[in-house]
């Protein structure tokens, strides 16, 4: 640690000596261990990992809080309350957004099209993995942190390898079989290694990225988000064509009468033209777009997207990953 501010103040004989240290979020050590201010007293904590960790919760707390405009929520708790509190600190600052799921699994039907929340789909599956894979040994402070184009979730970990995960590949590990047993049981994890896949298909939903998951001593999940993720979604009146984001207006109603019109491949005309709009860029960036986005269409020249014979079709069973 580096002391600044220091003053020599002669008194007789001797010598008085103030180190001013600067208020820090960070937590320090002296000669490897860790001490806590109690009263008058610098007492060693090192060895408490329970008194550690609230040194790091309590700084965090306070320095932040103090220092800069956020909303955050310190949790010590037990899982099922932090899970809860997780999914809700989650839920208050990303938007719902309108997602349709095909689960006909072959069928053409349309009966099986249900709106989900593919928010509270990618929530899940990061908030059980943050509190059932975390190292509890560790006294480093688990996280989330939405910012305004990615969700970062950093817990400790006693890692099997280092780096970026593959889906293709990639082998998931155990590391708390009981609390995993106990997530599954009451309905907060699917089995292992689902969340990985079920976090790649509802992010691809969500925000048409793809979520990144790194393998270390801190291990480390990043969700990419659209502008239509953390802003309100939705064009304010008389200024429909300069709304930018990713959202749509569509019914259920209307979605599903899509579908069915798509069954062939139609332009976008003549979707435009079901739909009874009159203006292409509104209809593109809050109906046309999103569905493409979303999965429920797909473009019959993909390579080329503004083909000028470009026509879209109800995406199949069949044709997802």
């Amino acid at each position: 640690m580096t002391a600044y501010n220091l003053v020599i103040n002669s008194c007789g004989r001797y010598h008085l000596i103030y180190i001013r240290v600067p208020e820090s979020p960070n937590v320090v050590r002296r000669s490897g261990r860790i001490f806590d201010r109690n009263h008058d007293a610098d007492v060693d904590v090192t060895d408490n990992e329970q008194l550690v960790y609230q040194i790091y919760a309590r700084k965090q707390n306070t320095y932040f809080v103090n220092k800069v405009y956020d909303d955050r929520d310190v949790i010590i708790t037990n899982l099922i309350e932090s899970y809860d509190r997780l999914m809700e600190f989650g839920q208050r600052h990303l938007n719902d957004r309108f997602v349709m799921e095909d689960s006909s699994n072959g069928s053409e039907g349309l009966e099986s099209i249900q709106s989900i929340s593919a928010r509270d789909k990618i929530l899940r599956e990061i908030v059980s993995n943050m509190l059932a894979h975390r190292d509890y040994s560790s006294a480093y402070v688990a996280k989330m942190v939405i910012q305004k184009d990615k969700i970062i979730i950093e817990n400790a970990n006693r890692a099997h390898g280092f780096g970026n995960l593959n889906i293709m590949n990639f082998e998931p590990f155990p590391k708390n079989p009981p609390i995993s047993k106990i997530f599954r049981e009451i309905g907060l994890a699917d089995e292992l290694g689902s969340g990985m896949r079920n976090s790649y298909k509802y992010t691809k939903m969500y925000s048409g990225g793809i979520p990144t998951f790194t393998e270390g001593e801190i291990f480390r999940i990043t969700i990419p988000l659209s502008p239509a993720s953390t802003v309100s979604a939705g064009p304010d009146s008389g200024d429909e064509l300069e709304h930018s984001g990713i959202g749509t207006d569509i019914s259920l109603e209307r979605l599903v009468d899509i579908l069915e019109f798509c069954e062939v491949p139609r332009s976008r005309a003549e979707i435009q033209e079901r739909c009874g709009y009159k203006s292409a860029t509104y209809f593109k960036k809050k109906i046309l777009n999103p569905l493409i986005i979303g999965g429920q269409l797909v473009l019959t020249i993909p390579e080329k997207p503004k083909h000028p014979k470009q026509k879209y079709i109800r995406k199949k069973s069949e044709q997802k990953m």
